[in-house]
């Protein structure tokens, strides 16, 4: 009885010592009242969450000349399709190799047009034979042997001889002495008479038929010839395959690529520019352009005439001088010209070098709005002066980017820098 009595008087002291320090923790824990009114400002809250500090995007004077990056593709470029169904039997070449204009660089099956031209070719030759014969009947209806004339044949000489002199010497009485002849007709010989003008007529009409059939089974075969001129894949130029997109065997259908050829003797540089300084090149100009160790000029060869909305740049190609250090896919850097003077082409929006953040291949910055929200923007760069790189495209100056992205940041997050 005694030990329960013991164990019960333990357990009410620990309850009354564990209350005592609950309401202790109670009373500093509690927010104080300030001067504002009676709210309570818990500095512990803000105190946890992980500050992420913005910088400001500032302005820096812009070099004489900006750098931009493009890259070297050939000035000329032929994508061969196919223009009818098949099956791949002949590819002319590899990668890299050379082909000539006017070759075969990839090859259809033909069997399904075999029949139908041989058939076409029977066609043409049995309307070849039509004509001949419609061509022999015309010829013997309008000039062919005659039946014998009354008096036989001593009779049809006498008429050849003197029918011309007859009708002559009409028509020169007729012209001396006008109204003598009495407007006779010509004399015709018993020959002449003699021929069958609806014969003739049905002759000549059946001839011209049969040249118009020779002319419709030549059409077919020409038909047939570019049926299988369409299954063939020819270059119009010389140049190198740069691409294969099929291999023997496949089959493929209309439209479908079989093979890239270009010109890589002849090669060009495309950049993007910022609108801001396209104006400041003309076709012709010279521009220095770096490839890799290399450092020559090459001549502005054409600006295109509308710009990207998005990145507000214009595409520009600059042709390099043949024999350059180059192949299609190549890096190369380009100096443009800035306009001179104080307007806002002598300077650029800068944001230090750690604001700029890579995923894969493309420059990225993470603008922050006046609520936190991020926003990720492509962002073409400029020269780098200390610590601080110009941007020529995708910044605007007085924006607020976040100076040391997080590998996992991505637009539509949000964060905040200090306190609210």
């Amino acid at each position: 009885m005694s030990s329960k009595l013991l164990n019960f008087a333990g357990f009410l002291a620990a309850a009354v010592i564990g209350g005592a320090v609950v309401a202790w923790l109670g009373d500093h824990a509690a927010p104080r009242p300030t001067g504002d009114g009676g709210r309570a400002r818990d500095t512990g809250l803000y105190a946890a969450v992980p500050a992420v500090p913005l910088v400001e995007v500032s302005r820096m004077p812009a070099a004489a000349r900006l750098k931009l990056g493009g890259t070297v593709e050939p000035r000329d470029t032929v994508r061969l399709t196919a223009q009818a169904p098949g099956r791949v039997t002949f590819v002319a070449a590899q990668e890299g190799e050379r082909i000539g204009a006017g070759q075969i660089v990839v090859a259809l099956d033909d069997d399904g047009l075999a029949p139908e031209y041989r058939a076409a070719w029977a066609a043409l030759a049995g309307d070849m034979a039509a004509s001949q014969n419609a061509q022999t009947q015309l010829w013997h209806a309008l000039h062919g042997q005659r039946t014998a004339p009354m008096g036989g044949p001593a009779m049809d000489a006498y008429e050849r001889m003197f029918t011309p002199f007859y009708n002559m010497a009409q028509g020169l009485m007729g012209s001396m002495f006008p109204g003598f002849a009495g407007g006779a007709s010509p004399l015709q010989t018993q020959a002449q008479a003699q021929k069958n003008w609806p014969a003739i007529n049905a002759a000549r009409a059946d001839y011209e038929r049969q040249m118009a059939g020779l002319i419709a089974a030549q059409s077919r075969l020409d038909g047939l010839d570019q049926r299988l001129r369409d299954r063939r894949a020819i270059t119009p130029r010389a140049g190198v395959l740069i691409r294969r997109h099929v291999r023997v065997g496949d089959v493929v259908q209309p439209g479908q690529p079989l093979a890239d050829v270009a010109d890589v003797d002849r090669l060009d540089v495309r950049l993007e520019v910022p609108t801001n300084l396209v104006g400041q090149l003309v076709v012709g100009d010279q521009v220095p352009v770096t490839l890799g160790a290399t450092n020559l000029w090459a001549p502005v060869a054409q600006i295109f005439p509308t710009a990207d909305p998005a990145q507000r740049t214009v595409s520009v190609k600059l042709a390099l001088p043949e024999g350059a250090p180059a192949a299609p896919g190549m890096y190369a850097l380009a100096w443009i010209a800035q306009a001179s003077g104080n307007g806002p082409s002598a300077s650029a929006p800068a944001v230090p070098v750690s604001a700029i953040a890579r995923r894969g291949s493309q420059p990225l910055a993470f603008v922050v709005d006046g609520r936190g929200r991020v926003e990720m923007r492509i962002v073409r760069l400029g020269d780098v002066t200390g610590d601080r790189v110009a941007v020529l495209s995708g910044l605007a100056i007085g924006e607020r980017v976040v100076a040391e992205p997080a590998p996992n940041l991505k637009s539509g997050d949000t964060i905040f820098a200090g306190r609210p």
